[in-house]
């Protein structure tokens, strides 16, 4: 059973869609077991659902950078008689993992709904009504992810605080370690600030000549110019082009178009998700170790090591770029050859298998099992 939020659920191009769920890495990861027919996941057919019920995948205009979203599609599974084993839901925080029955008791989070479909129960009854055999645990990006994505500039969307999270968490492990002696894999979170939401635009254009002119933006202590220590978000796309355009027609960044807070990290922001993401890390390494049923998976260095080497599939080696600026401002959409999808935080099929094996790996090192790693033609 997969318990978690939309990394687990096998989210790209910020949806839920069947043909990215298909290389979910718990779906991975059961096929390369050979239990992967009885592995039931809630499948959103077409386009699925971004976090607007109204709205499918994420679409990115490679001209101009626009960004829009495609039209929704169906629930295909709903009828089910029984619980999934993917149990996953995006956008789910640690809090509600194990308090959430319904949507409303997880701020309308439409995904609660179609994945709990009005049982009563909350994700971890769900699991431990199928009596698991192997828990996989991935939670707590949620926590963080939401108030980072936005800058820290949303009151609507603070992040956890750690001593917070660390009760979350206890209460989690508590509830599922009382309610089955079987294996738990626990991942730990990811440095978000290195995935390329967070670390794909330059804070610069760039003239005719080469040289570098910095953007303004609204930062914690006011307006100011933009540093190679600050982070220009994703959502920053389609105003990042305007402007290296006009940088081209000599036009360069003014105080007055100063980007919106809400689409910039700074160097000061950047730091404190940094130093969160780390005492959540720790403490989900404590908690691991006060369990002989629990086996940490550690997906931070994971990630890390997938920014210095990338991932070797098959004949290709896949990387964390996306997209790539040269010193000219010209860039680049790597899509064939990147680990993420179109969204930015979310990996493609390439990028879950990195995850799968990761999992594979501490599952054969705990348990003495001899699943084999992932090749290129075990993904659809």
């Amino acid at each position: 059973v997969a318990l978690g939020n939309s990394l687990t659920a096998g989210v790209s191009d910020a949806a839920l869609y069947e043909t990215a769920q298909l290389n979910s890495f718990p779906l991975l990861i059961a096929r390369q077991a050979g239990v992967g027919g009885a592995f039931e996941q809630p499948i959103m057919s077409g386009n699925g659902f971004s976090w607007s019920a109204d709205a499918g995948r994420f679409s990115l205009n490679s001209t101009n950078f626009s960004i829009s979203f495609l039209e929704p599609g169906q629930e295909a599974n709903r009828d089910l008689d029984r619980p999934h084993n993917n149990l996953r839901i995006p956008m789910l925080t640690a809090r509600q993992l194990y308090t959430a029955t319904a949507s409303a008791e997880a701020q309308n989070n439409h995904f609660v709904d179609k994945i709990l479909r009005s049982q009563g129960r909350t994700p971890i009854e769900e699991a431990l009504s199928l009596d698991p055999t192997l828990i996989t645990l991935w939670i707590g990006n949620n926590d963080v992810l939401g108030a980072a994505s936005l800058g820290l500039a949303s009151s609507a969307q603070p992040y956890t605080p750690a001593d917070e999270f660390a009760t979350h968490l206890d209460s989690i492990l508590t509830l599922l370690t009382n309610g089955t002696d079987v294996p738990i894999l626990l991942a730990n979170i990811v440095d978000l600030t290195t995935l390329p939401y967070f670390s794909t635009l330059p804070t610069s254009v760039v003239d005719t000549l080469g040289e570098k002119h910095y953007l303004y933006g609204v930062c914690e202590n006011g307006v100011r110019q933009l540093t190679d220590d600050d982070l220009l978000l994703y959502w920053a796309l389609p105003a990042y082009f305007v402007a290296q355009a006009a940088a081209g027609r000599g036009s360069f960044p003014v105080m007055s178009a100063a980007l919106n807070d809400t689409v910039i990290l700074d160097s000061t922001e950047r730091a404190e998700i940094q130093a969160l993401i780390a005492d959540y890390n720790a403490i989900i390494a404590q908690k691991a170790a006060e369990y002989d049923q629990i086996n940490l998976v550690d997906t931070y260095a994971l990630y890390q090591d997938l920014a210095i080497a990338g991932y070797q599939l098959g004949a290709g080696t896949y990387t964390i770029d996306l997209l790539i600026f040269d010193d000219q401002g010209a860039f680049a959409l790597k899509l064939a050859n990147s680990l993420f999808s179109i969204d930015g935080l979310h990996p493609n099929s390439f990028g879950y298998a990195a995850v799968a094996d990761a999992f594979i790996a501490a599952m054969n090192a705990a348990g003495g099992a001899e699943i084999p790693p992932l090749d290129i033609e075990d993904l659809n």
